[in-house]
């Protein structure tokens, strides 16, 4: 959470920079590279600012759409107002397009540390790429050594590096062996023997909960018995962040492991629930 918040304000200092180098600079900043320094800081800013903000913001898409998509239009706006107005409508449709994409993939992937410092470092790269865009459209590009080599393209080398290290290490702890089985076998069978006691007189529907839906979408339950439903999250790797349904009344955000989810007496009926996102959906058919 420190860290969202932390790149956060970075988005905001680093677009706001920018934005103001891009007034000081506008009768130099024309055409082409003028637009697209617009739509740079329209896309980059909206789209990490939408995903950080759906990681602090995980069970609802509404907050950090509408956020970024807002704060996009404005960086795109006032980057693109003092180039030209083609400049900054074409910013602010970027800004947009950003917003939307950012927000769906920070609650799609939820609280990650890695995904979270890999979308900083790329914001970093490409606003030093804009800048010297910037820069050489102004005739005051830095210099860089014999070799050609700048901050920019040091920025790339460092991206797709830690891209590569975060791939590798997300796949080594997804499928790295387990050496403490025994001991979480020993733990899963004194939670099996105290679920046991906690359920006693419900009837229990267990629902898998996979990276494309509900193993079950359609689940039958008996009336007039008080039930518990389990949705049994077993990696952190799935868009499915929560259950919803208007019918029951009922909006619960998943944790990795057994959630059960109590429900009174039913009357008979067909109930429909569906993800936090309305990507899945499935019913309760109550006999």
């Amino acid at each position: 959470m420190l860290l969202a918040i932390l790149s956060i304000v970075m988005v905001v200092l680093f677009t706001a920079f920018i934005v103001l180098k891009t007034y000081k600079r506008k009768e130099k900043l024309t055409g082409m590279p003028g637009m697209m320094i617009a739509m740079t800081i329209g896309m980059m800013s909206s789209l990490v600012l939408g995903v950080q903000l759906g990681i602090v913001f995980p069970r609802d898409l509404t907050v950090p759409s509408i956020a970024a998509i807002l704060f996009g239009l404005g960086a795109g706006y006032f980057t693109g107002k003092p180039i030209s107005i083609l400049a900054s409508l074409d910013g602010m449709l970027a800004g947009i397009m950003g917003g939307m994409m950012g927000a769906m993939l920070g609650v799609m992937i939820g609280p990650s540390y890695i995904m979270m410092i890999f979308v900083d470092i790329l914001f970093i790269f490409i606003f030093s790429v804009a800048f010297q865009l910037s820069n050489q459209e102004a005739n005051t590009s830095d210099k860089t050594n014999k070799n050609g080599i700048g901050m920019p393209f040091i920025g790339g080398i460092l991206t797709v590096a830690f891209g590569i290290v975060a791939v590798g290490a997300t796949l080594f702890y997804q499928f790295q062996p387990n050496d403490t089985s025994a001991i979480k076998s020993q733990d899963s069978q004194r939670e099996q023997a105290n679920s046991v006691q906690e359920n006693s007189g419900y009837q229990i529907v267990s629902v898998d909960v996979k990276s494309d839906g509900f193993s079950q979408e359609n689940i039958k339950v008996k009336a007039g018995v008080p039930t518990k439903i389990n949705f049994i999250k077993h990696s952190g790797y799935t868009c499915i962040r929560s259950v919803q349904s208007k019918d029951l009344g009922i909006d619960v955000y998943l944790e990795k492991g057994d959630n059960f989810i109590t429900l009174k007496d039913l009357k008979p009926g067909t109930y429909n629930f569906n993800c936090g996102m309305y990507m899945y959906y499935g019913t309760i058919t109550v006999v």
